[in-house]
């Protein structure tokens, strides 16, 4: 084994064993997957290339590498969060909110798996009508944003949906602002059976229309019947959780946004590796958050990693009512004028790598470590020949480049 202190232990890992992996389950291995990893494996390094900064009064370099921006990227993934917290921060109503949480069988997980696409779309559809055919019902229009999350602290495929709905919402007429009173949202029980009756009737529908492949029991060799499954997971209790009503919601946005783009694992929670095996900590919910080491094949913790990438352009937050994109400029205005909030809906920009460093560690990365003057961009490239390693004391075409001032002279 190969203890790990202070790495990049994720990148490690799939930069010693991804080619034996990709070759192991060659034709397997969806194309989302390969471009992901691959990014990951580029991200910092010559493959990318970097910007170049020169102190003008002397010979101070600093080289700042250019990163991934996939989601399975640790480093990156962080920086997604960051942005997509501050984006909804700009949309948010200052009026209360609710958290919920849709889960499901694990009956389903193998056929969410072989069918991705069309079960990810309709568990979507599901939880939007669960919610929205109440509160029409109840005469309002409420804005929400449905998060798609597909793992838990053990990285095992286990699909549920986080929510962030107002308490309230526009009057159907558009005329005034309806409040949930008392903090009540709507009764847990319904929604358990509307969720229940809504995943069951789509699945139902994708399968008529011939969009559902099922699993092969290894037993029999033989397609697993959908009327058999249905029958199986409608007598279950599906879970659905409705927290109590929240009025800070920014802690709401930066929690559900930690679920949303960061990495599926935290990288300080690898202990050890080599070719065989991997050993991780995770928290057993279901024991009371105990902490506990889970020891897993190599290429079975690979794969488990990977099931979670996303498919390319599938969009794992998706808003509706008041935050539907369609609709969401018309009606977040109409919602803002109802309860009397003035303030201007302005997207926030993204902060720049300079805006991120000098929050982080309260110095300007820019600023020449010798003589204090502002350093100037002075070269790009966005990939760097090997015969200019060694000038820049880069090693080889996967070598992070290090983001640190040196004399050039």
């Amino acid at each position: 084994m190969e203890y790990i202190a202070g790495k990049n232990y994720l990148r490690e890992i799939f930069s010693k064993y991804w080619s034996g992996y990709a070759e192991w389950f060659k034709g397997e291995i969806r194309e989302a997957v390969k471009e992901n990893v691959e990014k990951m494996l580029k991200c910092r390094t010559p493959q990318l290339g970097f910007h170049e900064y020169r102190c003008p009064h002397c010979n101070t370099v600093r080289l700042v590498p250019h990163s991934c921006k996939s989601r399975f990227c640790n480093s990156c993934g962080k920086i997604m969060t960051d942005n997509w917290s501050e984006e909804r921060l700009t949309e948010i109503l200052k009026v209360g909110y609710h958290h919920l949480v849709f889960t499901l069988p694990w009956q389903l997980r193998a056929i969410i798996l072989i069918n991705r696409k069309t079960m990810l779309n309709l568990l979507f559809i599901s939880v939007k009508k669960s919610i929205l055919d109440w509160t029409s019902a109840h005469g309002y229009t409420p804005g929400l944003y449905i998060i798609l999350h597909t793992y838990g602290s053990d990285i095992k495929f286990n699909v549920h949906f986080h929510v962030i709905i107002t308490s309230g919402g526009i009057s159907i007429d558009g005329k005034k602002w309806i409040e949930s009173q008392g903090g009540y949202l709507m009764p847990e029980e319904g929604l358990k059976k509307r969720w229940r009756y809504n995943v069951i009737h789509q699945m139902i529908l994708a399968n008529n229309k011939g969009l559902l492949e099922m699993p092969i029991l290894k037993k029999t060799g033989k397609r697993i019947n959908i009327r058999g499954l249905i029958s199986v997971i409608s007598k279950l209790q599906w879970y659905v959780y409705i927290g109590a009503c929240l009025l800070e919601i920014g802690m709401t946005v930066k929690y559900v946004g930690r679920y949303t783009k960061k990495p599926v694992l935290a990288e300080t929670r690898i202990k050890h590796y080599d070719s065989k095996w991997v050993i991780f900590s995770y928290k057993d919910y279901s024991n009371g958050s105990k902490k506990k080491v889970k020891k897993m094949r190599l290429y079975n913790f690979m794969t488990h990693l990977t099931n979670h990438i996303a498919d390319k352009y599938f969009r794992i937050v998706r808003g509706y009512g008041i935050f539907s994109n369609r609709t969401k400029g018309e009606m977040l205005s109409r919602a803002k004028e109802l309860i009397g909030d003035k303030t201007a809906i302005k997207s926030k920009e993204k902060k720049s790598w300079r805006e991120r460093q000098i929050d982080r560690t309260g110095k300007d990365p820019l600023l020449c470590e010798k003589c204090q003057s502002a350093m100037i961009l002075v070269y790009s490239c966005f990939h760097l020949e090997e015969s200019h390693f060694s000038k820049l004391r880069i090693d080889s075409p996967w070598t992070i480049i290090p983001s640190v001032q040196f004399d050039s002279g």
